[in-house]
């Protein structure tokens, strides 16, 4: 038998026939360990908050590392707030053994009586008590839980138009809309951008806005530029906007909106009537002509001069008169 099984047995015994084994009265070393997770919570949201406490004391023996009857409490400042109770029980938690507790907490972004300054800091506590073998009275361990509380940003892009709706391949449009903040706090360093394989890779398409306060539309407008390859038909535009909050400099913030515009060839307008004469030298000589045709032969025939002197040859436009 080794020494660690006969020291086990010794206590064992001075447990049950000779009372409580002796401790150090107060706050001992830990017995658990918490790991806490969803602790970031969004000012005016509901948030979730889970603690997975373990039990990994590496006490005299396995059966003394044992905790029975436990009890896991959580305490948090104002002006947060626990949805629920925020007391658990356990009958016991084994050496290596986890337990797992959830909880809901709400921090007010403001309210009539108090209201939650953000970006900023709470710190609660996570109190366990419980028995170990033996033990006549509870021993109770505390662990810190800070809650982190932020802001919330909420890009909505709206509003959009294109003028014209139609272009051609390698045309151009104006793409217009507005942008909201629906959180509560300032978004920054927001950019709107439009996003198509068809838009001329050379040409910026994207527009900065700045600082979007909650609630205060952000009109924008920008030109888009197309390839000249743009296929022809009906396209779908994306247009993106990205911005920060200054205190998550890390955490982007998105929004995202669709429009649909149409690529279409360019259509030649269709002569009316009689079209636009020659001018220059090439009117001079036909003018003359013409006096000299009409004094001998009258004005009703077809001028085929005409048509031979405004051939393309002569950069003039053909046309005949009758």
């Amino acid at each position: 038998m080794s020494w660690k099984s006969k020291i086990a047995i010794l206590l064992l015994l001075i447990s049950l026939f000779g009372g409580q084994a002796p401790r150090v009265n107060g706050q001992t070393a830990a017995h658990l360990t918490m790991s806490i997770t969803g602790q970031n919570v969004i000012a005016g949201f509901n948030g979730t908050v889970t603690v997975r406490i373990l039990n990994n004391w590496i006490g005299y023996s396995n059966i003394y590392n044992a905790v029975y009857d436990v009890d896991i409490s959580i305490s948090l400042p104002a002006p947060l707030t626990i949805y629920g109770d925020n007391h658990w029980h356990f009958d016991s938690i084994l050496y290596g053994q986890t337990v797992t507790i959830s909880f809901v907490v709400y921090a007010p972004y403001s309210s009539s009586t108090t209201s939650v300054s953000v970006p900023n800091s709470y710190m609660g506590s996570i109190t366990a008590t419980y028995k170990q073998l033996g033990d006549i009275t509870y021993t109770q361990e505390s662990h810190a839980l800070a809650i982190n509380v932020n802001g919330w940003i909420n890009l909505v892009i709206y509003g959009v138009e294109t003028v014209p709706p139609t272009i051609p391949p390698g045309g151009n449009l104006t793409l217009s809309g507005s942008l909201l903040n629906g959180g509560n706090i300032a978004a920054y360093n927001a950019n709107v951008t439009v996003v198509s394989p068809a838009l001329d890779p050379n040409t910026s398409a994207s527009v900065y806005i700045g600082e979007v306060d909650p609630n205060i539309p952000r009109p924008f407008s920008l030109l888009v530029v197309f390839k000249p390859n743009a296929p022809i038909g009906n396209l779908t535009l994306t247009i993106q906007v990205l911005a920060i909050d200054q205190s998550r400099p890390g955490t982007p913030f998105t929004g995202r909106q669709t429009t649909g515009i149409q690529i279409a060839r360019p259509q030649v307008s269709e002569l009316q009537g009689r079209t636009r004469g020659p001018t220059g030298p090439v009117a001079v000589i036909l003018a003359i002509l013409r006096y000299v045709w009409d004094f001998f032969f009258g004005s009703t025939m077809m001028y085929a001069v005409e048509v031979v002197l405004t051939h393309p040859y002569f950069n003039a436009t053909s046309w005949v008169t009758i």
